[in-house]
């Protein structure tokens, strides 16, 4: 999945031409819009579908039929929500893109995890859940939210002297911080934190939750390393502690959208951000989030925050609901 420039538009446009053929649905939309295979020339104009339409309940955006489908992603929310489903028919490009993001990003290796997060086997429709299995592979891995929700900290307590990594949602993070004495981690240790806390039961800034995970577990604000991603996509982008700029691998596209227009916001302004994985090649590739964010670079943008107007979700908002149900 790697390339220079010229090799990511080629692809790109390879694929938009293979799921405006297989995604019925997908075709339908990029018609009405008339931007359809030969008239779109570059991959920065590839029609973007909104993150709501993974919710739709009599449409399925997949390029596969429904025999070959083996699984899927659901975003998180409480069970009186439609949640947004992603189907696959392999977890192989979802494994690929996980474990290429980590390398691309040249994230450090992960040798002691604990991950404040459920196994797979009680949350199979986490696509998060299932990046920390695969992330936890081979390694002496614990996790500290059992199958009914319940935080087990007292195992925390073993942590022992050697460097750990801390992994979790943002909002599993600091009700860890709430419910446990402050602690020191050895040297060398570094925390991953995902999904903020906008919209929650209790609301937090990043810089906020920096500061308390921080002060908490007694390490610098530059070894929390920032997680952006969804269940939309298969691929994430990464930023370290004081670091303004997320950045993704070199098989995503990343751009910024007027809120008004629809069409590429001008430098520093700040828009939607939509996101073009190629890793996405069997459902559709080009997401429109509802998160506002500033252009970097073609793959690096700078988020400002979730629109205001959006429904609250995400990883942290289906772990603040789990903890909260004990």
């Amino acid at each position: 999945m790697r390339g220079g420039e010229g090799c990511f538009e080629e692809m790109a446009l390879e694929v938009f031409a293979w799921q405006f053929q297989n995604n019925q649905p997908y075709r339908r939309y990029c018609e009405s819009l008339g931007r359809v295979p030969g008239m779109v020339p570059s991959w920065s104009e590839i029609p973007a579908v909104p993150t709501d339409v993974f919710k739709l309940q009599n449409m399925v955006l997949r390029c596969f039929s429904t025999k070959e489908v083996v699984g899927f992603f659901l975003t998180s929310g409480t069970t009186r929500e439609v949640k947004g489903r992603h189907e696959f028919a392999s977890l192989e490009l979802y494994e690929a893109a996980v474990l290429g993001c980590w390398r691309e990003a040249n994230l450090p290796e992960i040798s002691s995890p604990w991950f404040f997060s459920q196994r797979v086997e009680s949350a199979p429709h986490s696509s998060l859940v299932r990046m920390f299995e695969i992330l936890g592979r081979g390694k002496k891995a614990s996790w500290l939210i059992d199958a009914e929700g319940r935080l087990d900290l007292k195992a925390f307590a073993q942590c022992g002297k050697e460097p750990v990594q801390l992994l979790g949602t943002s909002i599993a993070l600091l009700r860890a911080c709430d419910e446990m004495p402050t602690v020191e981690l050895p040297e060398g240790s570094w925390i991953f934190e995902t999904g903020g806390s906008k919209g929650l039961t209790k609301s937090f800034s990043p810089e906020e939750v920096r500061e308390k995970l921080s002060a908490h577990f007694g390490i610098p604000k530059k070894s929390i390393l920032n997680e952006y991603g969804m269940t939309e996509l298969f691929s994430q982008f990464y930023k370290w502690g004081e670091e303004e700029v997320h950045k993704g691998p070199p098989w995503v596209g990343t751009r910024v959208v007027d809120l008004e227009t629809g069409t590429l916001a001008r430098p520093g302004s700040i828009g939607y951000l939509e996101v073009v994985d190629l890793a996405n090649v069997d459902s559709v590739m080009a997401v429109r989030t509802q998160d506002l964010a500033i252009a970097v670079g073609e793959r690096e943008f700078r988020l400002i925050g979730r629109d205001p107007q959006a429904v609250a979700r995400g990883c942290s908002r289906g772990v603040d609901d789990v903890l909260s149900s004990r």
